[in-house]
């Protein structure tokens, strides 16, 4: 049986430097995951937009940087739909999720704890790719998607900053990633102490 596995991938409102908020209080407006199996090769697509309660105005630096429009977060589901629907999709799946880094884990489990939400989603064990992939390559220094696409000749393939074409370049680095560096951890219930304010401050 193949091994397969979830890439997810968040976009959350954000603003300008001097108007940065801790991750606590950021909320997700965009969800993107991908199914594939450990070479990167596609099964399945998963994507929807937030709408966002504590702060419903994208401010102009998030507009600007993701393309998500304030029309698109006001006709979504809320967090919590939002899941369900997640919930759903990622059923019978018995698999595992990763992302880029562990601030996307980090920011699911701060609005289901705000949220009282409680995922089978996030019951499933997490891969830090980011970690994986730097052990792979030796790098040391911080690497976004776009910088670790370049380290492998690659450029980045869709829009920057939405969740669904982040969640599909970052399947294209799978294939350099062994299957022995991949650790598989439960997420806690709660770890947004410490947290970076971005993806690439991780």
């Amino acid at each position: 049986m193949t091994e397969l596995i979830i890439v997810c991938d968040l976009e959350a409102t954000c603003w300008v430097d001097g108007e940065t908020v801790p991750i606590e209080k950021m909320e997700i407006i965009e969800i993107g995951c991908v199914l594939c199996d450990l070479g990167g090769n596609i099964e399945d697509e998963f994507s929807t937009f937030v709408r966002p309660v504590q702060h419903p105005t994208l401010s102009p630096f998030c507009t600007e940087l993701t393309s998500i429009t304030q029309t698109d977060v006001d006709d979504a589901p809320i967090f919590s739909e939002a899941m369900t629907l997640l919930d759903d999709w990622a059923a019978n799946r018995h698999t595992m999720w990763g992302s880029w880094g562990f601030y996307d884990c980090r920011l699911l489990l701060s609005e289901q704890e705000r949220n009282g939400v409680q995922s089978s989603y996030m019951r499933m064990p997490h891969i830090n790719l980011k970690k994986a992939w730097r052990r792979t390559t030796k790098q040391r220094r911080q690497n976004g998607l776009a910088a670790a696409l370049r380290y492998h000749e690659l450029t980045f393939e869709g829009v920057p900053h939405r969740a669904i074409a982040d969640a599909q370049n970052t399947t294209r680095l799978l294939k350099f990633i062994p299957y022995s560096e991949i650790e598989l951890q439960l997420p806690p219930t709660s770890d947004t102490s410490e947290s970076p304010r971005n993806k690439e401050q991780e």
